[in-house]
């Protein structure tokens, strides 16, 4: 018996990286899983992963899975995979707002049109997945959403400053906004039985995006993959969502409180 047996689950940007694994993760505890993202196929981006993929991986391991391509900047590719979730599976319980863009540079640096860019993907995205999923929650009597968050979403707090965190303000602003707006839409839906929560990975992990945008640079401490973004993930869509919901969850504090403290099967390189 799965944990998550019965339950369908959507994520999105899961052809790669934390997506990727979360979705692997629900579909060997039971899930069905939509795997949503834009690159279908190997080859059609620069950064190795695509729906095909993961979805192949699934498979393979003996879980079911359906690829779904959906471009979280448009409302129509929303409305339509909700759509095509519910025609094949009949339910959503599960969504998982991971989609999310990285564009490095400092704010006099960094190109209007980036900027809104990062906006519509990382901010505007999770509020059409959240907004166009809702009737759909409502109806089955409840579910979990998880918008996947950052340790960046924590500032630098008062000046003077000893360094420079030259590229975080961005990215960090988006990752704020997303847990605000995760605590304000918790307390909108508690009473539909619908939890809200955010998650974050405790220290950097090693995903195909990363390790391209890192190039031949070391990524010593980074864990390998993300695994356990996906049991922690697991843990949180098993409790109720009246109560636990409106929370700032962190990957390693949450396998803690499920009393799991080995984390040697979550490997950090070097």
């Amino acid at each position: 018996m799965g944990k998550l047996d019965g339950k369908v689950a959507v994520v999105t940007g899961a052809s790669r990286g934390i997506g990727r694994d979360m979705a692997v993760v629900f579909a060997r505890e039971g899930a069905k899983v939509v795997v949503s993202a834009r690159t279908e196929n190997e080859g059609d981006f620069r950064i190795p992963g695509s729906i095909q993929t993961a979805v192949n991986r699934i498979a393979d391991e003996g879980g079911e899975a359906v690829g779904i391509r959906c471009d979280v900047t448009q409302e129509d590719d929303f409305a339509a995979m909700y759509q095509q979730t519910v025609e094949r599976w009949g339910r959503i319980d599960i969504l998982v707002n991971n989609a999310a863009i990285l564009i490095p540079g400092t704010v006099q640096d960094m190109q209007v049109r980036h900027w809104d860019l990062l906006y519509r993907v990382n901010i505007r995205g999770p509020f059409l997945g959240c907004k166009l999923v809702i009737p759909y929650m409502k109806e089955n009597g409840g579910g979990h959403i998880i918008n996947i968050s950052s340790e960046g979403a924590i500032g630098p707090g008062e000046g003077p400053y000893e360094s420079s965190r030259p590229d975080g303000s961005a990215y960090g602003s988006g990752k704020a906004h997303l847990e605000r707006f995760t605590q304000g839409l918790a307390s909108e839906l508690y009473q539909n039985n619908i939890a809200v929560n955010a998650l974050s990975p405790r220290g950097a992990i090693a995903s195909e995006g990363q390790r391209w945008f890192r190039g031949d640079r070391p990524y010593t401490g980074a864990r390998e993959d993300g695994i356990i973004m996906g049991d922690a993930g697991v843990v949180i869509c098993q409790k109720d969502p009246k109560s636990y919901t409106g929370k700032i969850l962190y990957d390693e504090d949450v396998l803690a409180e499920a009393g799991i403290t080995d984390l040697s099967p979550y490997p950090r390189i070097g």
